[in-house]
C-alpha cells in the first residue's frame, strides 16, 4: 500500500514527530520495562497536559516505576511502524502495550490497512524479543461517538482480537468494552482526548488488565 502520511512531519496538523522522538531518545530510560507505545492517548498521560504522570501511577507491586511512555501525538500505525526501531527496540521491553488505531482515517487509511501496519509493529516486536508479552489494545472510546466512528472502531477491534487469540504471547484488551470509560464526562471538548478524571479511569483499566505484569516488578 502507498504511504499516505508525512512520516517525520505532519503538514496537516503541523506536528513534528521527529522532534518528539528525538526528545524521547534524549531521556535516560531503564530497559526491560513495560512500554506503552501508540498515539496521543499515551502522549497526554503527563503533567504537561494537566493529567497524572503515567510512570508515577502505574507502579509495580514493589512500588517502583515500571511503565515507559512512548506515545507520540498525531501518529497512526504507519508512523509507529516507521519509528519502531528507535522508539521500542532500544528499550528491550519485557512487555509492550500497543495502541495502533488512531488518526488513520484522517489520512485515508482503511481499517484493514491500519491493522496491517499495526500487525507489522507487533510482529517486529515478537521477532526481536521472543519472550516479550504484547497487549494488543483495541480502540479507545470517544465522546458522543457517531455510528460510523463506532463501527470503524469495532471493525479494528475484531481484527486485533482475532490476531491476539491466535498468536502466542499476545493478549487482547479493549478500552471500548470497559464500561467505566464509556462516559462522555471523561473527555475533553475535542471528543477524542481524556481529561484528568478520564486518565484516572484509564489507569484503573490498565491496572486491571495488566495486573499480572505489574506484579512482576
Amino acid at each position: 500500500m502507498p504511504v499516505k502520511v508525512g512520516l517525520r512531519y505532519i503538514d496537516k496538523w503541523k506536528t513534528d514527530l521527529e522532534k518528539e522522538v528525538l526528545a524521547y531518545e534524549a531521556e535516560p530510560t531503564e530497559k526491560g520495562q513495560i512500554v506503552f507505545y501508540g498515539p496521543s492517548h499515551f502522549t497526554r498521560w503527563r503533567e504537561k497536559f494537566g493529567n497524572p504522570v503515567m510512570r508515577e501511577v502505574l507502579l509495580g507491586k514493589s512500588g517502583k516505576p515500571c511503565a515507559v511512555n512512548r506515545g507520540f501525538g498525531s501518529s497512526n500505525s504507519e508512523h509507529q511502524l516507521y519509528y519502531y526501531p528507535r522508539m521500542v527496540r532500544p528499550l528491550d521491553p519485557k512487555v509492550l502495550v500497543y495502541i495502533g488505531d488512531a488518526n488513520s482515517s484522517a489520512f485515508g487509511y482503511t481499517v484493514e490497512e491500519t491493522w496491517e501496519l499495526a500487525e507489522r509493529v507487533i510482529t517486529y516486536a515478537l521477532t526481536d524479543f521472543p519472550d516479550i508479552r504484547i497487549y494488543v489494545c483495541g480502540s479507545v472510546p470517544g465522546k458522543a461517538m457517531d455510528e460510523k466512528t463506532l463501527e470503524r472502531k469495532k471493525a479494528y477491534n475484531k481484527l486485533a482480537r482475532e490476531f491476539a487469540e491466535n498468536t502466542p504471547n499476545c493478549f487482547y484488551i479493549s478500552p471500548l468494552d470497559y464500561e467505566p470509560l464509556l462516559n462522555d464526562a471523561l473527555f475533553l471538548d475535542d471528543k477524542v482526548h481524556l481529561n484528568a478524571d478520564g486518565y484516572k479511569v484509564f489507569e484503573e483499566f490498565f491496572k486491571k488488565e495488566l495486573k499480572d505484569e505489574f506484579d512482576k516488578f
